[in-house]
């Protein structure tokens, strides 16, 4: 017992000396993490950059489709639709690019507008003179009654991932706001057709940004605002501006001419992937398929047939419409241009004299952050009457759930759910009333039996700048 007491006592005196000690020890200082280092933010040039911003006003007509009654109203009377059109200001943004008041903005901005106005840094509204636009660019130059700074336009090929950038613009119409953000990559696609390989950023862009210029820390233009993605409505965190390189070309050509003149071949393409690319005998993404050639077009006048494959042009190889989009984007009327083919034996080259691209045959619709048309907010698609049974598609707007669904133009829509469609007004207003999703069944020229097809607005999901796997599908053209 006192052996067990005498060791009990030992033990507690050593604990109460180790204690003791450890209090006596020397604390270390615990170093600081240094806080991580943050490129500077170029927030000295917003202020400069400001004053060559302006806000934006276009007058465009509204039309709202609703639901009505055919008089008579008995046996045999069927629903229809009406336009009720009326005229409202929208805003985006757009910047000084040459001395004299000429300020670069999107082309969706004005698009359809009657009268264009500018507000400018001091508040002062003034109004605006449409010189040119450039729809395959999304790109359109005003000149405004003022004098504002001219921008310097910098180099967006020296742009690096991560690089602080500013989005100057008006989102909202809340007048010149500035968002920051960084360079998150480059030669992101909006859809599969569009030329355009948009400069990505995380500075917010809301409607009404459309047009602004994206800024370096130099205070110089690298982009022009355009779009987010598809999927989105408002800021997601992407972001997608035009690059400087692009838009200093067209803003240079329109306000020399008031236009732009593309190289021309004639050809519609679609891209070649999967059962398609078996069924043709071909490797999956290698070049893209020819599926009409124009009458009379370069292309026809180089002996080109639908059913081959474009491999390359100018020793650019393709996978999808876009490629194609973008090699023929900065070329010219009379200009040559290398065509490698493959015509299902064996792979040849020939030369095409390009033709002057025919006017009017694109129109951006798609990438609108400034406005948000019905067929933005809807479906995309529009109807009319078939010579045969159901209604026949007349559009589908690029990006839109139309297009990413694979409906193209004359196509056949024979009933929307369980309800067979006869008349195009009925077919669109059904549309407009359809919720989240709506089943289309769809006859396609050559197709023996229809299939339903689904379109899903998905205004939730996340978005995400899309690829070429995104667009297994895409068709283009004619180019």
């Amino acid at each position: 017992m006192y052996d067990s007491g005498r060791r009990a006592l030992i033990a507690a005196a050593a604990i109460t000396a180790l204690l003791a000690g450890a209090q006596l020890l020397p604390v270390r200082p615990v170093a600081a993490m240094p806080a991580p280092e943050r490129a500077p933010m170029p927030v000295a040039q917003a202020e400069t950059a400001i004053r060559s911003v302006v806000t934006v006003y276009a007058e465009r007509a509204v039309s709202q489709p609703v639901m009505v009654l055919n008089e008579g109203g008995g046996e045999g009377a069927r629903n229809s639709s009406e336009d009720q059109t009326g005229w409202s200001w929208r805003s985006g943004s757009g910047f000084a690019v040459a001395e004299g008041g000429y300020v670069l903005t999107n082309f969706h901005v004005i698009s359809g507008a009657r009268r264009i106005e500018a507000r400018l840094a001091n508040g002062r509204r003034v109004a605006a003179e449409l010189i040119g636009t450039d729809p395959l660019t999304d790109l359109a130059l005003l000149r405004v009654r003022a004098e504002l700074p001219v921008l310097e336009w910098g180099d967006d090929a020296a742009l690096r991932l991560g690089a602080p950038v500013l989005a100057v613009g008006s989102p909202l119409d809340f007048h010149l706001s500035v968002s920051s953000g960084v360079i998150g990559g480059f030669a992101r696609a909006y859809d599969g057709a569009d030329p355009v390989g948009y400069i990505q950023h995380d500075a917010a862009l809301n409607p009404g940004n459309s047009g602004g210029p994206l800024i370096d820390g130099q205070g110089r233009v690298v982009g022009v605002n355009t779009a987010i993605p598809q999927e989105a409505f408002f800021n997601v965190g992407i972001s997608l501006a035009i690059p400087a390189d692009i838009a200093r070309q067209v803003a240079a050509t329109l306000l020399a001419r008031g236009q732009v003149e593309r190289g021309y071949l004639g050809l519609t393409v679609r891209t070649l992937h999967g059962p398609l690319a078996s069924a043709m005998g071909r490797q999956s993404g290698e070049g893209v398929l020819i599926e009409a050639v124009d009458p009379d077009s370069p292309a026809a006048d180089a002996g080109i047939r639908a059913g081959q494959t474009l491999l390359a042009v100018n020793g650019i190889e393709l996978s999808t419409p876009r490629d194609l989009a973008r090699v023929l984007l900065l070329a010219r009327p009379g200009e040559s241009a290398g065509l490698s083919l493959h015509d299902g034996q064996a792979r040849y080259r020939v030369e095409a004299l390009l033709d002057r691209r025919p006017e009017g045959d694109v129109l951006a619709t798609g990438r609108d952050l400034g406005f948000e048309p019905a067929s933005r907010r809807g479906y995309g698609i529009s109807f009319a009457a078939s010579d045969t049974s159901g209604v026949q598609v007349a559009s589908v707007v690029p990006g839109s759930p139309a297009a990413q669904a694979g409906l193209r133009e004359g196509d056949t829509v024979l009933a929307i759910g369980a309800t067979d469609m006869t008349d195009p007004d009925e077919a669109q207003v059904r549309l407009m009333l359809a919720r989240r999703q709506v089943a289309l069944r769809v006859l396609r020229g050559g197709d023996t039996a229809p299939r339903y097809i689904a379109l899903a607005l998905d205004e939730g999901t996340a978005a995400h700048a899309p690829d070429h796997a995104a667009f297994a599908d895409a068709s283009g053209g004619p180019f």
